[in-house]
């Protein structure tokens, strides 16, 4: 099976206050029914299942100083939306880390209140 498709992988990170995405360039080894066989430049060969193409994976497994990262294979003709993907996916991401904030911040503001109520009688 030959194919002229281009894969190229796009990665978007955020950390702290800065937000970038990079696009790079995967050579196309061999095609099957199943799966891609690609190489970067610089890294080795990498199987990449059909169906997991446009899947945006996040790369981050806990958040830890700031910074948040995930990633997709896609072809060519398909980065853009990949990009707005993965930023939509970071924004899921960060929400859902501020709803988690939120409610620590009001357990420990109830443990103060009660330590605080506690230590001064009235």
């Amino acid at each position: 099976m030959k194919s002229h498709i281009k894969i190229v992988k796009v990665s978007a990170a955020v950390e702290k206050d800065a937000f970038d995405v990079t696009v790079s360039h995967w050579k196309l080894l061999l095609e099957t029914n199943r799966y891609y066989e690609i190489k970067a430049e610089d890294g080795p060969v990498k199987r990449i299942y059909k169906e997991k193409l446009n899947t945006v994976v996040d790369e981050t497994k806990s958040y830890s100083a700031g910074q948040l990262s995930c990633s997709a294979f896609c072809a060519e003709d398909r980065i853009n939306e990949m990009q707005i993907e993965i930023l939509r996916n970071l924004q899921l991401k960060v929400n859902h880390y501020m709803n988690e904030l939120q409610l620590n911040m009001k357990a420990i503001q109830g443990q103060t209140i009660c330590k605080d109520h506690n230590n001064n009688p009235d």
